[in-house]
């Protein structure tokens, strides 16, 4: 179990409530489909993701984004019990999509490269991204807590 100081919840819930989630889901699915290709075999019934302009022109990468979201949104609204609210998300990932369990990693490193380069040093301090590394590190073990 996690244990969250009070200066980490806050730091948490302050970065997501000033994150732009539209600006995020543009530049996150940049950073994975286009840096890190080979994630791109998970997504082979999205269409075409064969250049970045096909990439930022599909919806369904961008309705994936918006899930994407949604579930960081689940985990910060849930921070006492991560594991538990993406139980479901981890079994699925697993068993039924077979994602490889690295690309979650890959995933969370992407979102923190956004928020840092959303908020700068000044809205995202040592401390912010201490906290907000270590919620991502969270979400990313709920998600692969089934492949263990």
């Amino acid at each position: 179990m996690v244990e969250w100081t009070d200066a980490e919840r806050q730091a948490i819930s302050s970065l997501w409530g000033k994150i732009d989630v539209a600006l995020i889901i543009i530049n996150f699915r940049i950073l994975l489909l286009i840096v890190y290709p080979w994630t791109q075999r998970h997504f082979a019934s999205f269409g075409n993701l064969s250049s970045p302009a096909a990439i930022m022109g599909n919806a369904k990468v961008a309705a994936h984004g918006k899930t994407v979201m949604g579930g960081l949104e689940n985990a910060v609204k849930n921070m006492d019990n991560i594991k538990s609210a993406y139980a479901k998300l981890s079994v699925m990932h697993s068993e039924k999509l077979h994602v490889d369990p690295d690309n979650f990693r890959l995933l969370a490193e992407c979102i923190s490269v956004c928020v840092a380069a959303k908020f700068g040093p000044s809205g995202f301090s040592p401390s912010a991204q201490e906290a907000w590394q270590k919620f991502l590190a969270v979400v990313v073990s709920a998600l692969g807590r089934q492949y263990h």
